[in-house]
């Protein structure tokens, strides 16, 4: 591509091409930037004249990103968040009104976002909090089209994009009502604890569970699933009220034992540990207002 005069160039287009990449529908777009959509298509041909390449081709349900587009949407999300850092103002009021969009599942509800609330009214009552339920495999683009502000997930290995901040680590255990009497039994074998009717937690619905790898022992036992859910924080109200067992985080495990009358157990096979970490975009962590908001998330995880 040729050089391009920055003075020509304006920045709403990026705008445009960040929410035209969100929506994929011109008509939807011009409304979240309350525009005509003869106004985003005009900006649309700028950006494509720019570029020098379609960036987005018409269909019946809208319109699809090009390869080109699909490159340059982290870049161009990258220049946004460092504009905007770059113009807001140095200090950061958590008195004043404020919203930050999180994207979380629901395994943090009880042990990060219930204490981070309860925090928030006493030192940033000024401050809401959205929350959004994405895993991993749709954050990065989220943060990408900057739909969110932070995240709060398992995400060992972040591209160079995202900053990576590690908040505490948890480990799997079991759970049963009490009085269960196939729980009961000590040195229970892997074997006999495949052959149980299992609950089993799966985001996307699949058989696999909310990680593979560590189940992989069990799955080779023809491990007995019963049940799927997609909220961890269902499970341990089903298990209570079933003889259904499952594998939760043991913070999950800790926080309902005692109100829904639960046993807990260690597996009979080894588990490797689950970091929970928050991530943001690298051009925003310099942020006041994220700073702030990062600093009583990691309080609230750290006591």
């Amino acid at each position: 591509m040729n050089d391009i005069d920055l003075r020509k160039v304006d920045l709403n287009l990026l705008v445009v091409f960040q929410i035209l990449m969100a929506e994929r529908h011109v008509g939807r777009a011009a409304a979240r930037l309350f525009r005509t959509q003869s106004a985003v298509s005009h900006a649309l041909g700028r950006l494509r004249r720019l570029f020098e390449d379609p960036l987005f081709i018409r269909h019946p349900k809208g319109v699809e990103p090009t390869a080109r587009s699909i490159a340059l949407s982290p870049v161009i999300a990258d220049i946004l968040d460092r504009t905007r850092s770059a113009l807001l103002a140095p200090n950061f009021d958590p008195n004043a009104p404020h919203t930050f969009t999180v994207a979380t599942l629901d395994l943090t509800v009880p042990t990060v976002l219930l204490p981070l609330m309860e925090r928030l009214r006493k030192v940033g009552p000024g401050i809401d909090i959205r929350v959004l339920s994405l895993d991993r495999l749709r954050v990065i683009e989220a943060f990408d089209r900057q739909e969110i502000d932070m995240a709060i997930l398992n995400l060992p290995t972040p591209p160079a994009r995202i900053a990576r901040f590690p908040l505490f680590t948890d480990r799997f255990v079991g759970i049963a009502r009490a009085g269960h009497p196939s729980v009961r039994r000590r040195n229970m074998t892997a074997r006999a604890f495949a052959a149980l009717p299992h609950l089993l937690v799966s985001v996307r619905g699949d058989p696999t569970g909310i990680r593979d790898e560590p189940f992989a022992p069990l799955d080779r036992l023809h491990r007995r699933v019963a049940m799927t859910v997609p909220h961890m924080l269902a499970a341990p109200l089903i298990v209570a009220n079933t003889d259904l067992i499952a594998l939760v985080f043991e913070r999950i495990a800790r926080r309902f034992a005692k109100e829904l009358g639960l046993m807990t157990f260690a597996p009979p096979i080894a588990l490797p540990d689950f970091s929970v970490d928050l991530l943001m975009s690298t051009s925003r962590v310099n942020e006041p207002g994220l700073q702030w908001l990062r600093n009583q998330v990691t309080a609230v995880c750290t006591t």
